[in-house]
């Protein structure tokens, strides 16, 4: 018979209050609140993916409900600890979004809990939920039956732009809202060792410092590329598994980098070619230079940058002789090709020349038709 392998991000997914990572004071605000008996009718949990929303609507579930609850602690043996999860209603906002689903929600609400005292009502993406569904929902979210409590989980911070956007806005003025914060880059490297360590797996810093960069605050992402690296450990080096995961497109972005601050145009055009050629998007391109722009920023000020320590070096050598104005120009100019959403190679390459220009360094700027550059 074959056994289902769980992936790292599952079999490490937090317990309890305690063991979540970077959201010490929410953990506290909600442990308070069930010692405390005073658990809110809603709450609208938000914050960026892979910060720990979903993970402490299902612990805030258990814990409500476990009958030996100790601090942060749930015992995890009771019927309340067991069975909170079987009695609750998940629902995936995302695919169930319409008023159909949100009446037979509200008809099954109704309905008291079969093994707990308190059933919870967890609604993940909640911000794609059609207006009317939002709308449908407020009056059981103000005055829900005594055994309902309903959780928000949401990665948006709406405006009053859209009739959608409205009703959300509404409907969060209803619950108390909690605000994650991205996981901090230590906090997700000293999990991803704890994880190392408990799967018996070596894994070097280097390779966890370039995981954390790439994860963007994300603990479940970076969770997830070490599962990747640790389930191609035996074949491969991580080194080579990371560089297959993601090619050699940070490696020529970084490269690009520091031709944009010491190199020449032409050089560029060529870097510029050899990503295109690779398969890069000028998006991922821009979103690469802006970090690159604030990591340099970061080694000035003797901050750790988390990526490889190849990449660092590179990164250190170029702000100990870049001059802040060239950065800010970096900046400014991908800044604006992210948001303009092209995806052309002609929105790169002028990009390339829009720096140079700005900089009116003539030197840099050699003719085009003197380099190796294939025009085509």
């Amino acid at each position: 018979m074959m056994v289902t392998q769980v992936n790292l991000y599952n079999r490490y997914r937090p317990q309890n209050l305690n063991e979540i990572v970077g959201q010490e004071s929410i953990s506290r605000i909600l442990s308070n609140a069930i010692l405390k008996n005073r658990i809110a009718n809603a709450y609208l949990l938000r914050g960026s993916r892979g910060s720990g929303k979903t993970s402490i609507a299902r612990i805030l579930c258990k814990a409500a409900n476990c009958e030996q609850l100790k601090g942060f602690t749930a015992c995890g043996t009771c019927n309340g600890c067991k069975f909170a999860l079987h009695d609750a209603i998940e629902l995936d906002a995302a695919s169930n979004r319409g008023i159909d689903d949100i009446k037979d929600l509200l008809d099954i609400m109704r309905f008291r809990p079969q093994h707990v005292d308190k059933k919870f009502i967890i609604i993940d993406e909640a911000h794609q939920l059609t207006s009317a569904s939002l709308n449908a929902l407020l009056k059981a979210v103000e005055e829900p039956p005594k055994h309902v409590h309903f959780v928000f989980c949401t990665t948006e911070n709406p405006s009053s732009a859209t009739d959608t956007d409205k009703a959300f806005v509404t409907l969060s003025s209803r619950c108390q809202i909690l605000q994650f914060k991205k996981v901090s880059p230590k906090a997700m490297l000293d999990k991803l060792a704890r994880i190392c360590i408990a799967e018996d797996s070596t894994v070097s810093r280097d390779i966890l410092m370039s995981i954390v960069g790439k994860s963007d605050g994300s603990l479940r992402d970076a969770e997830n590329i070490l599962d990747t690296v640790l389930t191609l450990y035996d074949s491969e080096p991580p080194e080579r598994i990371i560089q297959s995961l993601y090619g050699d497109i940070e490696l020529i972005t970084c490269e690009l980098f520091a031709n944009l601050c010491n190199g020449t145009l032409n050089e560029c055009l060529l870097l510029v070619r050899k990503l295109w050629d690779s398969g890069a998007n000028p998006i991922e391109v821009a979103e690469f230079m802006v970090k690159f722009v604030t990591d340099s920023i970061y080694l000035q000020s003797e901050l750790t940058v988390y990526r490889a320590s190849g990449i660092v070096e590179t990164l250190k050598e170029i702000s100990n002789n870049i001059e802040q104005s060239r950065l800010h120009s970096i900046a400014e100019v991908f800044t604006i090709l992210q948001k303009s959403g092209r995806d052309d190679l002609l929105s790169l390459e002028l990009a390339i020349c829009d720096i140079f220009i700005d900089h009116r360094d003539k030197a840099l700027v050699a003719p085009i038709i003197d380099s190796d550059i294939e025009v085509w």
